[in-house]
């Protein structure tokens, strides 16, 4: 009776510490963000309908953090905000980055006192710079825009 008691007592505390490890493990595991930005066709996404039980699907419902701020007819240098023009143009493009401050704060709302896993950025936009003929700048802008989220977000990997 004395050993059963000896290895009951020895299988509450295994039981106590694996509790703690798994819940400790949880904690550091964090939640997956999915920002979904752009222009029209990010803004006519219905993301609840389609993107998010998806993410859910694959996560988790408590695990996924998705966040949509999207504005029809915007060239990239609304969101970018170190965005230049090409070399040689002088147009006068108005105010650049515009838009991301209004991306961020919502982004920030929702992740106030949350441990990230992830952060994705679903980026749906184009069409208007390359119609503006602004194409040979695109791509350096939209590198310079997730490297604008990594230090806004102080998360690395996105």
């Amino acid at each position: 009776m004395k050993e059963l008691k000896k290895y009951m007592s020895l299988g509450i505390i295994v039981i106590i510490v694996m509790a703690t490890l798994v819940s400790h493990v949880s904690a550091d595991t964090g939640k997956h963000l999915f920002i979904l930005s752009g222009q029209s066709n990010m803004a006519g996404l219905d993301h609840e309908l389609t993107f998010v039980p998806t993410v859910q699907k694959e996560f988790g419902k408590d695990n996924v953090i998705v966040v949509k701020y999207a504005k029809g007819g915007t060239p990239i240098r609304s969101w970018f905000s170190e965005w230049k023009a090409p070399a040689g143009d002088s147009k006068d493009y108005g105010k650049i980055g515009k838009l991301y401050a209004n991306l961020l704060k919502n982004v920030k709302m929702q992740i106030k006192d949350v441990n990230l896993k992830t952060v994705t950025v679903c980026w749906m936009q184009g069409e208007r710079d390359a119609k503006e003929g602004l194409q040979g700048v695109y791509r350096k802008s939209l590198e310079g825009l997730i490297d604008q989220v990594r230090n806004d977000l102080s998360f690395k990997q996105v």
